[in-house]
């Protein structure tokens, strides 16, 4: 565990960053780390927020299930992102759940922790506010990559960003191929036949989870891409 949340690697960069005195040393004393393995879970939906949690390392995924008892993931949170801060702001269920993708480190705030600061700090309350704008425009974002984008196109900026950019020639996908579907907005079967065509095309071969990007800079020019058809 770190001594002091301000020797985390990410903390300049966070909601907390605003925060002075008695509450940057709260905040250190009631914070708790905990790692999480692949596939355990931090919180189901429908659970009552218990506060909000920092990812310190590795991969946090956030699911949905849907009416027919399907689960999708959502979205991806990496080091340094926050999340619970929805349910943990407002005291409703946690609409959604979170899951470690890899061995991650993952930071809790207690809730009172964090009623406390945001009532003496409002510079918290606007970070939040400028998180969940954040989030918004990301959703806006996505929304239009899936009519403007095509499968294709998606799929390959996912891999990038899933392999850390154009030097990445080999990656290991935290997720399964159903996680990636939902993740640019297709079904299964049309993942398949994305898949193959850019093993056709030479641009990545896979096998299992593992993929080998031959010319990583060649698949960057490719995910540019073009409005789709």
């Amino acid at each position: 565990m770190l001594d002091s949340c301000e020797n985390c690697a990410h903390f300049e960069d966070s909601e907390w960053s605003v925060l002075g005195g008695c509450n940057a040393k709260g905040l250190d004393c009631a914070r708790r780390s905990r790692h999480f393995l692949p596939g355990e879970p931090v919180y189901h939906e429908g659970d009552e927020p218990s506060g909000i949690y920092c990812v310190s390392s590795g991969l946090i995924g956030i699911r949905k299930v849907d009416a027919e008892g399907d689960s999708m993931l959502l979205r991806l949170v990496r080091p340094g992102q926050t999340f619970g801060y929805r349910s943990a702001l407002t005291g409703a269920p946690h609409g959604v759940s979170a899951e470690a993708l890899k061995d991650a480190r993952v930071c809790h705030i207690p809730a009172a922790t964090v009623r406390k600061a945001l009532a003496e700090e409002p510079g918290l309350l606007m970070a939040f506010f400028r998180h969940l704008a954040d989030d918004m425009a990301a959703a806006e974002v996505k929304v239009m990559e899936t009519v403007s984008a095509s499968c294709r196109v998606r799929f390959l900026r996912l891999l990038m960003a899933l392999g850390g950019g154009e030097d990445a020639g080999l990656l290991e996908l935290p997720v399964s191929r159903q996680d990636i579907a939902s993740l640019i907005g297709v079904r299964s079967e049309t993942m398949s036949r994305v898949i193959r065509g850019i093993e056709d095309e030479g641009l990545a071969h896979f096998s299992g989870r593992r993929v080998e990007i031959p010319d990583p800079h060649r698949l960057a020019e490719e995910s540019v891409g073009a409005l789709a058809a």
